[in-house]
Protein backbone atom coordinates (compact mmCIF):
# COMPACT_ATOMS: atom_id res chain seq x y z
CA UNK A 1 0.00 0.00 0.00
CA UNK A 2 2.71 2.50 1.20
CA UNK A 3 4.91 1.90 -2.18
CA UNK A 4 1.54 2.57 -4.51
CA UNK A 5 1.27 5.94 -2.49
CA UNK A 6 4.87 6.91 -3.60
CA UNK A 7 4.33 6.28 -6.99
CA UNK A 8 0.83 8.42 -7.41
CA UNK A 9 2.31 10.90 -5.21
CA UNK A 10 6.09 10.78 -8.09
CA UNK A 11 3.55 10.93 -10.90
CA UNK A 12 2.15 13.84 -9.48
CA UNK A 13 5.23 15.39 -9.27
CA UNK A 14 6.12 14.91 -12.33
CA UNK A 15 3.47 16.28 -14.08
CA UNK A 16 3.42 19.75 -11.68
CA UNK A 17 7.08 19.78 -12.83
CA UNK A 18 6.38 19.56 -16.60
CA UNK A 19 3.76 22.07 -16.38
CA UNK A 20 6.23 24.11 -14.85
CA UNK A 21 8.68 23.89 -17.88
CA UNK A 22 5.87 24.35 -20.57
CA UNK A 23 4.91 27.57 -18.72
CA UNK A 24 8.11 28.70 -18.98
CA UNK A 25 8.61 27.98 -22.40
CA UNK A 26 5.78 29.66 -23.95
CA UNK A 27 6.32 32.60 -21.59
CA UNK A 28 10.08 32.99 -23.05
CA UNK A 29 9.91 31.62 -26.77
CA UNK A 30 5.99 31.71 -28.02
CA UNK A 31 5.06 35.39 -29.07
CA UNK A 32 1.36 35.10 -29.43
CA UNK A 33 -0.54 37.01 -32.24
CA UNK A 34 -3.09 39.71 -31.23
CA UNK A 35 -6.51 38.65 -32.69
CA UNK A 36 -6.86 42.01 -34.36
CA UNK A 37 -3.80 41.36 -36.57
CA UNK A 38 -5.56 38.13 -37.62
CA UNK A 39 -8.70 39.25 -38.27
CA UNK A 40 -6.32 42.19 -40.70
CA UNK A 41 -4.29 38.84 -42.60
CA UNK A 42 -7.72 36.68 -42.79
CA UNK A 43 -9.25 39.64 -44.98
CA UNK A 44 -5.95 41.00 -47.02
CA UNK A 45 -6.34 40.21 -50.97
CA UNK A 46 -4.40 37.76 -52.19
CA UNK A 47 -1.57 38.99 -54.15
CA UNK A 48 -2.41 39.57 -57.86
CA UNK A 49 -1.84 36.84 -60.30
CA UNK A 50 0.99 37.45 -63.60
CA UNK A 51 -1.06 37.81 -66.63
CA UNK A 52 0.00 37.88 -69.91
CA UNK A 53 0.19 41.15 -71.72
CA UNK A 54 -2.79 42.32 -73.56
CA UNK A 55 -2.62 42.37 -77.03
CA UNK A 56 -2.07 45.39 -78.86
CA UNK A 57 -5.64 46.68 -80.51
CA UNK A 58 -5.85 46.49 -84.22
CA UNK A 59 -5.46 50.29 -85.38
CA UNK A 60 -8.95 51.54 -87.45
CA UNK A 61 -8.50 51.77 -90.64
CA UNK A 62 -8.50 55.59 -91.68
CA UNK A 63 -11.97 56.37 -93.04
CA UNK A 64 -11.73 56.90 -97.32
CA UNK A 65 -12.47 60.42 -97.66
CA UNK A 66 -15.62 61.09 -99.56
CA UNK A 67 -15.29 65.32 -100.01
CA UNK A 68 -18.66 67.00 -100.24
CA UNK A 69 -19.33 68.50 -103.85
CA UNK A 70 -17.42 71.86 -104.23
CA UNK A 71 -20.60 74.84 -104.99
CA UNK A 72 -20.53 75.83 -108.64
CA UNK A 73 -20.38 79.85 -109.35
CA UNK A 74 -23.02 81.19 -112.26
CA UNK A 75 -21.22 82.70 -114.66
CA UNK A 76 -23.54 84.23 -117.39
CA UNK A 77 -20.91 85.21 -119.39
CA UNK A 78 -19.35 81.74 -120.73
CA UNK A 79 -21.69 79.61 -122.53
CA UNK A 80 -21.33 75.73 -122.49
CA UNK A 81 -19.06 75.69 -125.86
CA UNK A 82 -16.88 77.48 -124.34
CA UNK A 83 -17.12 75.24 -121.14
CA UNK A 84 -17.27 71.85 -122.68
CA UNK A 85 -15.46 72.96 -125.74
CA UNK A 86 -15.08 69.06 -126.80
CA UNK A 87 -19.28 69.74 -127.33
CA UNK A 88 -18.35 71.44 -130.62
CA UNK A 89 -15.76 69.10 -131.59
CA UNK A 90 -15.71 66.49 -135.13
CA UNK A 91 -15.66 62.94 -133.83
CA UNK A 92 -12.24 62.89 -135.35
CA UNK A 93 -10.55 65.75 -133.28
CA UNK A 94 -11.76 63.73 -130.01
CA UNK A 95 -9.72 60.96 -130.79
CA UNK A 96 -7.07 62.17 -132.61
CA UNK A 97 -3.11 63.10 -132.52
CA UNK A 98 -1.97 66.40 -133.13
CA UNK A 99 1.56 64.98 -134.33
CA UNK A 100 3.10 67.04 -131.86
CA UNK A 101 5.87 64.69 -129.88
CA UNK A 102 8.38 66.84 -128.36
CA UNK A 103 6.06 66.38 -125.04
CA UNK A 104 7.33 63.01 -124.61
CA UNK A 105 10.17 63.52 -122.48
CA UNK A 106 10.05 67.73 -121.76
CA UNK A 107 6.39 70.09 -121.34
CA UNK A 108 6.12 73.45 -121.74
CA UNK A 109 5.91 75.07 -118.48
CA UNK A 110 2.53 74.58 -116.89
CA UNK A 111 0.94 77.84 -115.32
CA UNK A 112 1.46 77.30 -111.54
CA UNK A 113 0.29 74.76 -109.40
CA UNK A 114 -2.78 76.99 -107.83
CA UNK A 115 -3.88 78.15 -111.02
CA UNK A 116 -6.83 75.25 -111.15
CA UNK A 117 -8.44 72.36 -109.07
CA UNK A 118 -10.13 69.11 -110.61
CA UNK A 119 -12.88 67.69 -109.33
CA UNK A 120 -13.81 64.24 -110.53
CA UNK A 121 -17.33 62.70 -109.83
CA UNK A 122 -17.78 58.84 -109.96
CA UNK A 123 -21.74 59.18 -110.09
CA UNK A 124 -22.00 61.64 -112.87
CA UNK A 125 -18.58 60.88 -114.44
CA UNK A 126 -18.21 64.43 -114.65
CA UNK A 127 -14.57 66.08 -114.00
CA UNK A 128 -14.56 70.11 -113.83
CA UNK A 129 -11.99 71.89 -113.92
CA UNK A 130 -12.33 75.29 -111.10
CA UNK A 131 -10.52 78.51 -111.25
CA UNK A 132 -10.36 80.97 -107.65
CA UNK A 133 -12.84 82.70 -106.96
CA UNK A 134 -12.14 86.79 -105.27
CA UNK A 135 -11.86 84.95 -101.71
CA UNK A 136 -9.31 82.50 -103.00
CA UNK A 137 -11.62 79.64 -103.01
CA UNK A 138 -11.96 77.20 -105.90
CA UNK A 139 -15.86 77.53 -107.04
CA UNK A 140 -15.72 79.16 -110.69
CA UNK A 141 -16.27 76.21 -112.93
CA UNK A 142 -13.97 76.44 -116.64
CA UNK A 143 -13.82 73.44 -118.08
CA UNK A 144 -16.40 70.15 -117.90
CA UNK A 145 -14.74 66.75 -118.98
CA UNK A 146 -16.87 63.45 -119.23
CA UNK A 147 -14.98 60.82 -118.04
CA UNK A 148 -14.49 56.84 -117.67
CA UNK A 149 -13.37 56.08 -114.24
CA UNK A 150 -12.58 52.04 -112.81
CA UNK A 151 -14.86 49.86 -112.88
CA UNK A 152 -16.37 48.20 -109.74
CA UNK A 153 -14.15 45.77 -109.52
CA UNK A 154 -11.02 48.25 -110.24
CA UNK A 155 -11.97 51.73 -108.67
CA UNK A 156 -10.76 54.74 -109.29
CA UNK A 157 -9.03 55.82 -105.72
CA UNK A 158 -11.29 58.50 -104.25
CA UNK A 159 -9.66 61.76 -101.34
CA UNK A 160 -8.05 65.04 -102.48
CA UNK A 161 -4.16 64.94 -103.81
CA UNK A 162 -1.61 66.62 -105.34
CA UNK A 163 -1.14 65.47 -108.34
CA UNK A 164 3.07 63.72 -108.68
CA UNK A 165 5.81 64.59 -111.20
CA UNK A 166 5.27 61.64 -113.72
CA UNK A 167 3.70 62.27 -117.54
CA UNK A 168 4.08 60.25 -120.74
CA UNK A 169 3.37 61.73 -124.06
CA UNK A 170 1.88 58.59 -126.07
CA UNK A 171 2.16 55.58 -124.16
CA UNK A 172 2.07 51.65 -123.39
CA UNK A 173 -0.01 50.34 -120.76
CA UNK A 174 0.84 46.96 -119.19
CA UNK A 175 -2.18 45.35 -120.62
CA UNK A 176 -0.85 46.09 -124.00
CA UNK A 177 -3.12 49.37 -125.36
CA UNK A 178 -1.74 52.84 -125.69
CA UNK A 179 -2.89 56.12 -124.50
CA UNK A 180 -1.98 59.64 -125.20
CA UNK A 181 -1.63 62.56 -122.57
CA UNK A 182 -0.84 60.44 -118.94
CA UNK A 183 -0.94 62.81 -116.30
CA UNK A 184 -0.05 61.06 -112.55
CA UNK A 185 -2.79 61.72 -110.01
CA UNK A 186 -0.98 59.44 -107.63
CA UNK A 187 0.44 56.01 -107.51
CA UNK A 188 -0.43 54.44 -110.50
CA UNK A 189 -3.50 56.21 -111.10
CA UNK A 190 -3.60 58.64 -113.84
CA UNK A 191 -5.81 60.82 -115.97
CA UNK A 192 -5.17 59.46 -120.02
CA UNK A 193 -7.19 59.56 -123.17
CA UNK A 194 -9.57 56.79 -124.35
CA UNK A 195 -7.19 53.60 -125.80
CA UNK A 196 -5.63 52.51 -128.39
CA UNK A 197 -4.44 49.16 -129.65
CA UNK A 198 -1.31 50.40 -131.35
CA UNK A 199 0.50 53.74 -130.71
CA UNK A 200 -1.29 55.29 -133.52
CA UNK A 201 -4.48 57.21 -133.36
CA UNK A 202 -6.18 55.01 -136.50
CA UNK A 203 -6.37 52.43 -133.98
CA UNK A 204 -8.95 53.69 -131.25
CA UNK A 205 -10.99 51.45 -129.14
CA UNK A 206 -14.21 50.57 -127.96
CA UNK A 207 -13.36 52.70 -124.80
CA UNK A 208 -14.56 55.58 -127.02
CA UNK A 209 -17.83 54.11 -126.09
CA UNK A 210 -17.65 54.33 -122.39
CA UNK A 211 -16.70 57.38 -121.92
CA UNK A 212 -19.50 58.51 -119.32
CA UNK A 213 -19.23 55.13 -117.84
CA UNK A 214 -17.34 53.26 -115.03
CA UNK A 215 -15.05 50.92 -117.55
CA UNK A 216 -11.23 51.64 -116.58
CA UNK A 217 -8.89 49.73 -114.73
CA UNK A 218 -8.69 52.83 -111.88
CA UNK A 219 -7.25 55.40 -114.26
CA UNK A 220 -9.62 58.21 -115.35
CA UNK A 221 -9.95 58.41 -118.81
CA UNK A 222 -10.93 61.44 -121.21
CA UNK A 223 -11.61 62.74 -124.82
CA UNK A 224 -8.32 63.56 -126.52
CA UNK A 225 -8.52 67.64 -125.93
CA UNK A 226 -9.72 66.96 -122.53
CA UNK A 227 -6.76 65.08 -121.47
CA UNK A 228 -4.57 67.31 -123.65
CA UNK A 229 -5.57 70.45 -121.65
CA UNK A 230 -5.02 68.82 -117.98
CA UNK A 231 -0.83 68.00 -119.28
CA UNK A 232 -0.63 71.05 -120.47
CA UNK A 233 -2.83 73.05 -117.77
CA UNK A 234 -2.02 70.86 -114.93
CA UNK A 235 1.28 71.09 -112.87
CA UNK A 236 2.43 68.75 -110.11
CA UNK A 237 0.99 69.56 -106.99
CA UNK A 238 -2.13 70.74 -108.48
CA UNK A 239 -5.19 69.82 -106.57
CA UNK A 240 -7.39 66.81 -107.08
CA UNK A 241 -10.83 65.76 -105.61
CA UNK A 242 -12.17 62.70 -106.67
CA UNK A 243 -15.61 61.93 -104.87
CA UNK A 244 -18.27 59.23 -105.05
CA UNK A 245 -20.67 61.83 -106.25
CA UNK A 246 -24.43 61.71 -105.16
CA UNK A 247 -27.32 61.20 -107.23
CA UNK A 248 -29.11 63.72 -105.74
CA UNK A 249 -26.69 66.18 -106.79
CA UNK A 250 -29.50 67.94 -109.62
CA UNK A 251 -26.54 70.66 -110.62
CA UNK A 252 -24.48 68.35 -111.87
CA UNK A 253 -26.40 66.23 -112.93
CA UNK A 254 -28.19 68.83 -115.32
CA UNK A 255 -24.31 69.92 -116.64
CA UNK A 256 -23.69 66.26 -117.57
CA UNK A 257 -27.55 66.19 -119.34
CA UNK A 258 -25.97 68.93 -121.93
CA UNK A 259 -22.80 67.42 -123.18
CA UNK A 260 -23.58 65.43 -126.46
CA UNK A 261 -21.00 63.97 -128.31
CA UNK A 262 -20.80 62.07 -132.03
CA UNK A 263 -21.51 58.44 -131.97
CA UNK A 264 -17.99 56.10 -133.17
CA UNK A 265 -18.60 55.83 -137.23
CA UNK A 266 -19.32 52.54 -138.36
CA UNK A 267 -16.24 53.11 -140.90
CA UNK A 268 -12.98 54.33 -139.33
CA UNK A 269 -11.69 57.58 -140.75
CA UNK A 270 -8.57 58.26 -142.22
CA UNK A 271 -6.53 59.96 -138.99
CA UNK A 272 -3.13 61.35 -139.79
CA UNK A 273 -1.38 62.92 -136.66
CA UNK A 274 -0.83 67.07 -136.89
CA UNK A 275 -3.24 66.64 -139.98
CA UNK A 276 -6.87 66.66 -138.04
CA UNK A 277 -8.05 69.99 -137.49
CA UNK A 278 -7.55 71.12 -133.94
CA UNK A 279 -10.33 73.58 -132.72
CA UNK A 280 -9.30 74.03 -128.54
CA UNK A 281 -7.63 76.79 -127.73
CA UNK A 282 -4.73 75.48 -125.91
CA UNK A 283 -4.25 74.81 -122.45
CA UNK A 284 -6.28 78.19 -121.34
CA UNK A 285 -3.11 80.47 -121.31
CA UNK A 286 -3.54 84.41 -122.51
CA UNK A 287 -1.74 85.07 -126.25
CA UNK A 288 0.10 83.12 -128.02
CA UNK A 289 2.20 81.29 -125.18
CA UNK A 290 1.67 77.71 -127.35
CA UNK A 291 2.80 79.54 -130.79
CA UNK A 292 5.53 81.31 -129.11
CA UNK A 293 6.61 77.52 -127.39
CA UNK A 294 6.29 75.82 -130.58
CA UNK A 295 8.44 78.48 -132.50
CA UNK A 296 11.03 77.26 -130.36
CA UNK A 297 11.19 73.71 -131.49
CA UNK A 298 12.76 71.69 -134.43
CA UNK A 299 10.75 71.23 -137.31
CA UNK A 300 7.99 67.88 -136.62
CA UNK A 301 8.96 64.82 -138.81
CA UNK A 302 6.68 64.15 -141.39
CA UNK A 303 5.66 60.92 -139.95
CA UNK A 304 3.51 59.35 -137.02
CA UNK A 305 4.20 57.54 -133.86
CA UNK A 306 6.74 54.54 -134.08
CA UNK A 307 4.42 51.44 -134.01
CA UNK A 308 5.17 49.08 -131.69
Amino acid sequence: MKTAVKIIVGIVALLAVAAIVLSFFEAYFVKEVPEEAVAVASEAPAPPKAQEPAPEPEPEPMPIPDPEPLPIAKNENLPLSVLAPTTTMSFEELVGDNGIYHEEFTIPPSPSTDTYMLVVDEYHQLAIAYKRDENGEYTIPVRYMPTTTGARSSPTIKGTFNMRENYVRYGLFSCGVYGQYWRQITRAFYFHSLLYSRRNANTYTSSYNKLGTRASAGCVRMYVPDARWIFYNCAPGTLVTIQRGDSDDTQTAAIKAQLMYPERPDDRPGLQPGKIPVTDAWPGWQGDAYDAYLATLPAQPETQPDED
